[in-house]
């Protein structure tokens, strides 16, 4: 389903869209299944020319960051990936945030060395900031220790989305000794490869989402040189880089919902259901929240041109957390709707509704709405934050 307003690219959207519904719905099982990356329905994607959909048109992308010449494409294109397959989106919005910083805070060198020849061909890109037992998304236990040419790192990280055929790693760090993540706060640039480097897939084993494989880094005493470090120390937090991916999860939140409440309307159909007034009650209730989150979705998206960064880092989160309960709505009624037999294998439901109740919770939306009350209220709070 998509919008009416979606002009740009509105015939490549509808393709995408039938692709991913008739395509990466199937494969979802497949690859929920043998537990793998869909890689697959990724470079399929990239055979179409939108994978790199957050690089500049300069360096051979679409320019579709929040920030670029389309800022809704990236996100429409996420969306719509997420009509089929969850999993394959946030791989898809992964690589797209990685990007995005990557070539936003790249030297001249590193676009060079990494940008140009990564958006020439079929690439995945990662960025990882968790750890085990984490408590401020800001501060690690990761450490980075200055050495002639470069850095000697140490730590765990987690939920690297991607890792298991990533072709660059941007992974967090905290220089040793100091405390303020605004000058500790360090990005490396882990290359397949690196002495000291081991990728752990085997611990992910969620319940949903099992595709969009999310491994542990272990770093032992790794060398990281000058040239693979981005940006300064604290240009992440510096930058309210955070605030900037909400949006990327409210999409993925809304598209996979978009996708559930279809195939359940298609379902009902093909079931004669359709003069059922309890079943025409149920979607209806849908289509209001999917209709009431699509319109924030869009509000948000438009903030981002006004030039209040905090404005609409915090219309973003309204959006995101109204995307969140649309779909525990969606995945209610639907299963309420559809019945026993819609549960087994052979029809999506199952999958979708693991998949969203997986992903949605990657966010605190309790932490959301209580930011956003703060915000309100005129008490400090910090809208760049997901928990």
């Amino acid at each position: 389903m998509l919008d009416p307003e979606v002009v740009l690219a509105a015939d490549t959207l509808r393709d995408l869209d039938r692709h991913a519904v008739d395509v990466f719905r199937a494969r979802a099982a497949v690859n929920e299944a043998a537990e793998a990356l869909p890689l697959e329905n990724l470079k399929e994607i990239f055979a179409r020319g939108l994978l790199h959909a957050t690089v500049s048109r300069k360096n051979g992308g679409l320019d579709g960051s929040l920030l670029g010449t389309d800022p809704a494409l990236f996100l429409q294109l996420l969306r719509t990936i997420c009509h089929g397959d969850s999993s394959t989106g946030h791989c898809f919005q992964v690589h797209n945030h990685a990007f995005w910083l990557l070539e936003s805070l790249a030297t001249p060198q590193q676009v060079e060395r990494f940008v140009r020849p990564l958006a020439s061909r079929f690439s995945l890109l990662a960025t990882v900031g968790s750890e085990p037992g984490r408590v401020d998304m800001y501060k690690f236990s990761t450490k980075a220790r200055r050495v002639e040419g470069g850095w000697r790192v140490t730590g765990v990280k987690n939920f690297a989305t991607n890792a298991p055929a990533a072709d660059l790693i941007i992974a967090f760090a905290a220089i040793e000794g100091i405390d303020d993540y605004f000058q500790n706060h360090l990005m490396l640039l882990i290359e397949p490869g690196m002495a000291g480097v081991a990728i752990e897939d085997d611990w992910y084993r969620p319940s949903g989402m099992r595709a969009a494989r999310s491994s542990v880094l272990r770093f032992d005493d790794v060398f990281v040189p000058d040239l693979n470090i981005l940006g300064k120390p604290g240009d992440y937090p510096r930058g309210r880089w955070q605030g900037r991916m909400h949006l990327g999860f409210a999409a993925n939140y809304l598209g996979t919902s978009e996708g559930l409440f279809d195939w359940y309307v298609a379902y009902a159909r093909d079931r004669k259901k359709g003069a059922n007034p309890l079943t025409q009650l149920r979607v209806g209730e849908m289509r209001i929240a999917l209709d009431a989150a699509r319109a924030l979705f869009a509000h948000a998206i438009s903030t981002w041109g006004a030039g209040d960064v905090v404005a609409a880092e915090l219309a973003s989160m309204s959006a995101k957390s109204a995307a969140a309960h649309a779909a525990f709505e969606v995945i209610q009624k639907t299963v309420h709707g559809a019945g026993a037999t819609a549960q087994f294998d052979e029809h999506p439901l199952g999958r979708f509704v693991r998949d969203l109740q997986t992903h949605v919770i990657h966010a605190g939306h309790d932490r959301t709405a209580q930011i956003l009350g703060q915000a309100s209220l005129g008490e400090t709070f910090d809208s760049t934050l997901q928990r």
